[in-house]
């Protein structure tokens, strides 16, 4: 009996070293993760995370750390913002400026929180959140579908899941099983799940509801909170959008409305009217938590930014006047602060 058991646990040993080699294995030929390093697992869905493991930001005086989370308007290939601050930085004498910038197009407040929440050592002096456009996009789904996480979504059913992984784990196996197992059912049940880069027509009616406001709120509120316990000072703006009165997608494939390169339809996100419809209600939701939360700073890019082809490409991403215009009011708020550093 003593021999028959020892054989079990010898075997179901060699069973757990090698599901987790094979686990290991798994993500280093598919995602390019580390063998050693299993805690390291949102690398897979952020790799813009590496950069800022490998920087280790420390409100150290020497250098001003920028942290900018949000989605394509702030991104690098689709604007000039980030230059155009860091120029900016430069020309009030501040040389030293280091930025961490992990918008990516697409992205949502959701994974902004999920990609600040990845870095606990980190710390900034100041953070930048500018959300609020690609979430309206989740609300094209029934009311049985629509996930109050955007679950709904099968990225961020994956990325919810892996997340309490990241910096915890010690072995591999048990979030590969469950990354498997939610990949199979999304398999299972695809037309359950939105798509990836646009939205089923035939939800679009749902798009109407404006369910990811509260979502939007939530996850705003969870990075302010871990702002704080962190002590870096965050900066939150209002979503800025143009939108022509004779919008429509004809016009815009066409190329004849007020814009200048015409990048994205409106209909990427949903029904014209309910994607600004959904935008303002994010905006009130911004506004509402700069209010009453203390040491925040707010800029109302929506209110000051000005409309046309001369400062926007499309209903959201900003040409290169409106890049300038945009970091201008930026720093219009930021100064004071940098002045008292």
């Amino acid at each position: 009996m003593i021999r028959t058991l020892a054989r079990l646990v010898v075997s179901a040993l060699i069973l757990l070293v090698a599901g987790e080699a094979a686990a290991r294995a798994f993500w280093r030929f598919n995602f390019n993760l580390s063998l050693r390093e299993p805690q390291h697992v949102l690398f897979a869905f952020y790799p813009e995370l590496r950069r800022m493991d490998a920087i280790r930001p420390s409100r150290d005086h020497a250098v001003y750390d920028v942290l900018m989370l949000g989605e394509s308007v702030v991104h690098s290939g689709w604007g000039e913002v980030e230059r155009a601050l860091v120029e900016r930085f430069a020309r009030e004498g501040h040389h030293t400026v280091r930025m961490s910038n992990l918008a990516v197009p697409g992205h949502t407040s959701r994974d902004s929180l999920l990609k600040y929440a990845a870095a606990p050592d980190a710390r900034f002096d100041l953070v930048i959140v500018y959300d609020g456009i690609n979430e309206t996009r989740a609300n094209n789904a029934p009311p049985d579908v629509f996930r109050d996480d955007y679950g709904h979504y099968p990225w961020y059913e994956v990325v919810n899941a892996m997340a309490p992984y990241h910096g915890t784990a010690r072995m591999a196996l048990p979030y590969t099983l469950k990354f498997l197992a939610i990949r199979m059912r999304q398999t299972m049940y695809r037309n359950r799940y939105m798509p990836a880069g646009g939205i089923r027509d035939e939800w679009a009616e749902f798009g109407k509801d404006a369910r990811s406001a509260v979502s939007f709120e939530r996850n705003l509120g969870a990075i302010l909170n871990i702002a704080s316990g962190r002590g870096d000072r965050v900066m939150l703006m209002t979503v800025a959008t143009s939108v022509p009165d004779d919008y429509s997608l004809q016009a815009f494939q066409d190329r004849r409305l007020d814009y200048d390169l015409h990048a994205s339809p409106i209909e990427m996100w949903g029904r014209k009217a309910d994607v600004v419809n959904t935008i303002a209600r994010h905006n009130d939701v911004i506004r509402r938590l700069a209010a009453r939360t203390s040491d925040v700073l707010f800029v109302d890019q929506a209110a000051l930014m000005p409309g046309g082809k001369m400062y926007f490409n499309d209903i959201c991403h900003l040409t290169v006047v409106g890049s300038l215009k945009f970091v201008e009011n930026l720093f219009a708020v930021l100064r004071p602060t940098l002045d008292s550093r």
